[in-house]
Order: structure tokens, then sequence, then C-alpha cells
């Protein structure tokens, strides 16, 4: 797999960025942007290698997608910090071995200022591709295991960031889908609320990271991404899938 260099992007009045392959470097004119945001708090650090494997095997199965040339993935994580992995890449350029380690298990769970992070990140993408007269849908799935702790935004800010996204021209539609794992009923409670209250398209509560469980999860995540796919140039977004 030939990987090309990435390139740093400065979001404007945010005083962060991320790592994307340059618009000029890609060879489909309508893609689908991708993003993973897992909670890698203290917490999740009985199943990390658990959740290593599930990301594995979500990247295996969108290999198999009918516009696999017209994916662009980036996968980030976060705890009190957040952290990119690696940025938006063709996925014909990823490979499953990089994410073997991928967790870092520590901290809190800054939930909201990571949710509003990468909904923002998507957004300027999206618009540094619409510039140069491309299309892009996109969809972002994000995994935690508790409720929002060490976060400085709150959940009206999300919510604006998602409504902003949602509105722009930039993005022909954008799936958000929110996924906790917890056997605590006011826990997983919590979370449905946090998503409702958002506006994500869809909450899917898991009671554990069992393998069984992960897989399912897999499959559901990437016939979602596939599907968000393939509804590029409809305009509006894919049917949500039932987990």
């Amino acid at each position: 797999m030939n990987s090309q260099p990435l390139q740093s992007y400065l979001l404007p009045g945010g005083g962060y960025g991320y790592t994307a392959a340059p618009v000029e470097t890609l060879t489909s004119f309508e893609n689908t942007l991708a993003l993973g945001l897992l909670d890698e708090s203290g917490s999740t650090g009985s199943f990390a290698r658990q959740m290593e494997l599930c990301q594995k095997e979500i990247i295996k199965s969108l290999r198999h997608s009918p516009r696999a040339d017209n994916l662009i993935y980036r996968h980030c994580h976060f705890g009190t910090n957040f952290r990119e992995h690696h940025g938006w890449v063709p996925l014909g350029q990823i490979s499953e071995d990089q994410y073997d380690g991928c967790y870092q298990p520590g901290g809190q769970t800054a939930l909201y200022d990571s949710c509003d992070r990468v909904i923002r990140e998507m957004l300027d993408y999206a618009q540094k591709q619409a510039a140069q007269k491309y299309l892009c849908n996109g969809i972002i799935y994000i995994m935690t295991d508790g409720r929002d702790l060490g976060s400085t935004l709150r959940e009206r800010d999300v919510k604006t960031a998602l409504g902003t996204a949602i509105a722009s021209e930039a993005l022909e539609s954008l799936i958000t889908i929110l996924i906790g794992v917890n056997d605590d009923a006011s826990i997983q409670a919590d979370l449905q609320k946090f998503a409702h209250n958002v506006g994500f398209t869809q909450y899917i509560p898991l009671k554990d990271a069992s393998e069984k469980s992960l897989a399912k999860l897999a499959n559901f995540i990437s016939k979602s991404i596939s599907a968000q796919s393939q509804a590029l140039g409809t305009g509006g977004p894919s049917q949500s899938l039932t987990f």
C-alpha cells in the first residue's frame, strides 16, 4: 500500500488541527469522509485489545464496499486529551496492522470536547474539498463507556457544531452514531439523552465489549459507512440501519 504524505491543517479559530491527504492528491471527486472516535479513558483498558481487533475488522470489511475507492477514513482516540491515531487517508492506503497497539488507555472521558472537535474538523476538510468542486458526505461513529468527565465545552456546544455541519453545503449529508458500552442502566440513559439532545442520528447501547458484541458492532459500522457512501449524490443520507 503506497501511502502519500499527509498535510497538516489548522482549524480556523480552534487552536488545533488535523492531518489529511491533500485534496489535489485525491483520485475520486466524490468522497465519503468516515471517522472513528474511540474512548480510551482508563476504564477501557480491560477491553482495549478487543476494540483494536474490532477496528481491524471494520477496515477489512470496508474493502468489500462497492465504493471502497471513494472512502477516506480518519481514526481518533480520546481520554483526558484528544489524540489522532491517523488523519484522513484513502481506504486503499490503510493497513489493518496499523491498529495493533492503537489504544493507550488512561485519563478521564472528555466526551464533549472530542465530539465537538471531530465534527468541526470533518466540516473543515469537506469545505476544502467543496472549494475544489469535490462532492462529500460524512459519517462519524463515537464509542464511549461512560459519561463526560473533564470537558471544557458543554452539550449545547456539541449541538451547535453538529447543526452547523449538517446545514453546511460542503457536506451533502452527515450521519452520526454514538455507541455506549456499559451495563449500568443510568449511564446508558444519560448517554442516550446526550445523543438525543445533540441530534445524533442514532444511539446504540452495548452492555459489554465481548467478542460477540464487537463482531456485531464491526459488521454494523462497516455496513453503515458503505451505505452512506452509496448514498452520495442522492441529496440525502443513507437509511439508518438496525443494529
